[in-house]
């Protein structure tokens, strides 16, 4: 008789406490409610205007006309950041502590960044060329010594090849922390070349064959200020500079066949290109024995 009464206490005990439970989840929940539908309103709501905030910039990018692959990093790190920003708002609402998660967020961010920094360098420094268009692809730069064509340009590195047909991978921001020399940027370039004529020829007549040839040169930008003029005068030349115009994609055509028929026409009236040679002079001794 007593077990039986000890088990229906024992049954009411526990149906309270579970009556209790219930009735503290059912307050806890009348009372989280508002604030859940209020999280998910804002999420909704948020996610839309992530997505609309990122299409009008996307919109004006391209209207600006700002490279593509500057389009498509700035739209993925804004989404990011707004996405983020959502879903901190949520976590508030609903009444989470988001200075603990904004604090280990942050305490990430320092970690990843500091051994990251290389990387986000070149990052941050590849959206500045690409925004700037102070380097395209197509163009020819030299850098530290290192020469080549630009064909392309990444978040990360540029990529030049070199007349040999070698690719050379430069990180961005050794370009934008170094002097670059950028030889197509403009639509016209001259050329300047060092001819160098002998001490017994004449000057005049050579800088009458020379200009001669520049007049007749197809690629010539004859409205320009071509000439040939004495640059100094050298141990055993008159070297003779010369200036000549023409249109950037046409450099390399005019610099070597100027050079060609600049050899051919000096030769063919007598004039010398001197080079360097050594004089031996032997001289005649005559030896005396003193006895």
């Amino acid at each position: 008789m007593n077990g039986t009464i000890d088990l229906n206490a024992s049954v009411e005990e526990n149906l309270t406490v579970a009556q209790k439970w219930l009735e503290d989840a059912y307050e806890w929940g009348i009372a989280f409610l508002p604030k859940l539908i209020a999280g998910i309103v804002i999420f909704l709501i948020g996610w839309w205007l992530v997505k609309l905030v990122c299409k009008i910039a996307d919109k004006a990018m391209n209207k600006a006309k700002v490279d593509k692959t500057v389009v498509s990093f700035l739209h993925s790190i804004l989404s990011a950041v707004l996405k983020v920003l959502v879903i901190l708002c949520v976590l508030a609402t609903i009444g989470v502590d988001v200075t603990t998660i904004i604090a280990a967020v942050s305490a990430a961010a320092v970690t990843v960044g500091l051994a990251l920094k290389d990387s986000l360098a070149n990052v941050a420094s590849g959206t500045l060329i690409i925004m700037n268009k102070k380097i395209k692809v197509g163009d020819y730069i030299e850098t530290e010594g290192l020469k080549g064509h630009v064909v392309k340009i990444n978040m990360m590195y540029t990529a030049l090849c070199t007349y040999d047909n070698k690719e050379i991978l430069i990180p961005n921001s050794r370009l934008t922390s170094n002097n670059v020399i950028n030889y197509f940027v403009h639509e016209e370039r001259r050329v300047d070349l060092i001819i160098p004529i002998s001490y017994s020829d004449d000057i005049s007549k050579a800088r009458s064959i020379i200009m001669e040839l520049i007049n007749s040169h197809e690629s010539v930008l004859h409205e320009k200020n071509n000439r040939v003029q004495v640059d100094r005068l050298d141990e055993s030349s008159v070297n003779l500079i010369i200036w000549i115009w023409c249109r950037s994609e046409d450099y390399w055509h005019m610099f070597y066949s100027m050079q060609e028929r600049i050899k051919e026409a000096l030769s063919q009236n007598g004039i010398t290109i001197p080079f360097n040679q050594l004089d031996v002079h032997l001289m005649n001794y005559e030896r005396s024995d003193k006895k």
